[in-house]
Parts: structure tokens; sequence; C-alpha cells
């Protein structure tokens, strides 16, 4: 069991998942109401060459083949529970195979989403990706593969706990733990038909500005939690932005120079503590 652990630990590191795991029972399994979703925040509007851009990922669809791949994976993420309990090395070629499954559709993207989300009620079991305590079905596994790439969280962000200083001095979950903003709206599935007009970075950006903006609330207890915990939400929603076309490069360079050289003297005051009198 170390070693499946260790696996799925690797795995999931590759997605950019890693504060994901083993987290205290506040870590829950996503309830099936929250598979569901619907996101009142706007787009800026974009200018033509802009929005040509990303026409091309809002119609983005799979061909026949990669239709019939896809739903091999989904397949694949079953675990096969009638194998003999003593046979490790049946048992974990099996856990490999619902890992290397989960990884293989991440990289089909939003292709991969109608058939997922047929798949989000789907009581066969699986593996664990976000609890070893809760959520082993394939709907469970198809749920995390899709928010885990909407969620789009740089390896830089965050650190591995359930909780932060915030600005006031006082521990604050982090906002991963306390909600989504496809809990906001529903549900995962609802936040996807009422989103459906965005290309799938621009969904990411998103998610990430709703992420920002819970960072932003609990603030930063001092400069190194502001370069963990919101500067890299920051440069990321950039580095989206780039990918559609903005107009960001001088900012975005800007960003990244305040973070490698930690230029304290450039982070925003409101977000730290206020000064003793």
């Amino acid at each position: 069991m170390k070693r499946h652990r260790s696996l799925l630990l690797s795995a999931v590191c590759l997605l950019c998942l890693t504060q994901c795991l083993f987290v205290v029972s506040q870590a829950m399994a996503a309830p099936p109401e929250e598979r569901q979703a619907v996101s009142s925040q706007s787009v800026p509007a974009q200018s033509v060459r802009q929005q040509a851009a990303t026409t091309g990922q809002r119609k983005a669809k799979a061909t026949p083949q990669q239709e019939k791949q896809i739903r091999a994976l989904i397949e694949q993420l079953v675990f096969d529970e009638s194998i003999d309990s003593k046979d490790e090395k049946a048992r974990e070629k099996e856990w490999d195979l619902c890992i290397d499954a989960f990884q293989k559709l991440s990289k089909y993207k939003e292709l991969a989403f109608p058939a997922l989300v047929e798949h989000l009620d789907d009581k066969r079991p699986s593996i664990p990706f976000r609890n070893h305590y809760l959520g082993f079905a394939v709907g469970d596994a198809c749920y995390w593969n899709m928010v885990y790439q909407l969620q789009d969280r740089p390896k830089d962000y965050s650190r591995y706990g359930y909780a932060r200083q915030g600005r006031d001095g006082k521990s604050h979950p982090k906002p991963v733990w306390e909600g989504s903003p496809f809990a906001e709206a529903g549900g995962l599935k609802k936040w996807l038909i009422a989103n459906q007009g965005l290309s799938y970075t621009e969904q990411q950006i998103k998610c990430l500005k709703w992420l920002l903006a819970e960072e932003k609330k609990i603030g930063a207890a001092d400069a190194e939690s502001y370069f963990v915990n919101i500067l890299p939400l920051e440069i990321q929603i950039l580095k989206r932005r780039q990918q559609l076309g903005h107009d960001v490069q001088a900012e975005l360079k800007r960003l990244q120079q305040i973070k490698s050289q930690k230029l304290v003297n450039q982070i925003p005051a409101e977000l730290l503590p206020g000064k003793k009198q």
C-alpha cells in the first residue's frame, strides 16, 4: 500500500495537484449536487483578433477516433475489485492502469469533458484521486479530472496544509478547502453549461480569478505569504491571458521580477497587515 500511495502522489503532482492529497477530515469528496454548475462572472470584451484566437478553442470537439480513445480510458478507470486482495502485483498493476488513464484523460483537455460529464454519476469502483478515504468511484475520478484542469493552480502556489495565516493574524481555511466557483454555481455540470461559450483557457482564467479573489480576502500575514499564496495566481492568470493574445507581456514581466527578486516594497499594502501605531 505504501507504494500505491507513492505512485498516486507522483501522478497527482504531475497534474499540479500537490496540495490536494492526505488532508484532514475536512477534505471531503465532492457531493452529488456540486457536480451540476453556473457563474455570474462575465468575461471582459475582447478585440476581434482575440475573439478569433479563441473561437477555435470554443468549437473544439473530439474526432470519432479521439472519442473512442477517451471512452476507453474512462473504462480503464474502473478498478477490478475481483482481484485477490493477497495478489499484490495484480492489484498494483490495476492501480497503475487507473493512474495512467487519469493522466491521459487530462491530456485531452476539454475534448474529454463531454464523456467525463456523462460519467459523473458512475458508481463503479476506481481509486481515490483526492482523498484516500472518500470518493473511490469512477464518477469521482471524472469529477476531479475536470476540476484539477479547470483550477489550473501553478506548482509554486500555496503549501501543504488545511489553513494559513491571514493579514489579520488569524488562521483561515484555504479557499480550495472551503469552496469553489463550481459549488457557488450549483455544481460543476451547471458551471460548464453556463460557461460553455468560453474557451478552455478562458474557463481556467475564470477559475483562477475566483481563487485569487478568495486569497486576497484572506490577505498575507507577511511578504513570504504573498509570494506563495497570491502572486503565483496573478502570474498564472497573465500567462493564460497571454495565450489568448492579450497584451500582458509588460505586466507579466513586472510580476515575475517581483517574485524572482522578492521585491517586498512592490507588494500592495492592502494585502499585508497594517502598520502598528
